[in-house]
């Protein structure tokens, strides 16, 4: 249930996604690419392990996710899920998010971000990949389907 009008907005899009403790405490971590598996409705979001500390924790928790994705122009998505595992990224992987950080570095410095910030921010390696399994999908895009629940005939 990964709908198609998403998919460039998950390979080209700045993303994050947040996790809350069973006390309902929240933290978010940024992400540097993403695998998309469409078959069994999977995202994987590849991250730093060493920003993950209480990522990791609050999973172990909750086991829910909620994943931000936004284009820099404006369009915008939600994909709300349950957290399957974790994985150390592999080659498949690391090319993926090392196309994913090259294009993000392109587009932000065009609009006047410094290469050096770029850098700073998406130069970075992942190697860890957090997976979930999406069961709901939301339009953030600003407008009248702000919020917008995405649903399987909507899905094309």
């Amino acid at each position: 249930m990964i709908p198609d009008l998403t998919i460039n907005a998950l390979q080209e899009g700045l993303g994050h996604f947040g996790v809350s403790s069973k006390n309902n405490k929240t933290v978010h971590v940024d992400t540097l690419g993403v695998k998309i598996d469409n078959i069994r409705s999977k995202l994987t979001c590849f991250v730093i392990n060493s920003e993950c500390k209480n990522v990791l924790q609050y999973l172990s928790e909750s086991g829910r996710i909620s994943f931000f994705v936004g284009m820099i122009s404006h369009e915008a998505y939600n994909f709300k899920g349950q957290f399957v595992y974790s994985e150390k990224l592999n080659n498949e992987d690391l090319k993926i998010s090392e196309s994913y950080r090259n294009n993000v570095i392109d587009v932000i410095t065009s609009v006047g971000l410094s290469k050096d910030a770029a850098l700073d921010k998406f130069g970075k390696v992942p190697d860890l990949g957090i997976t979930f399994k999406v069961d709901k999908v939301y339009i953030q895009t600003p407008g009248p389907d702000a919020g917008k629940e995405i649903t399987n005939s909507e899905t094309k």
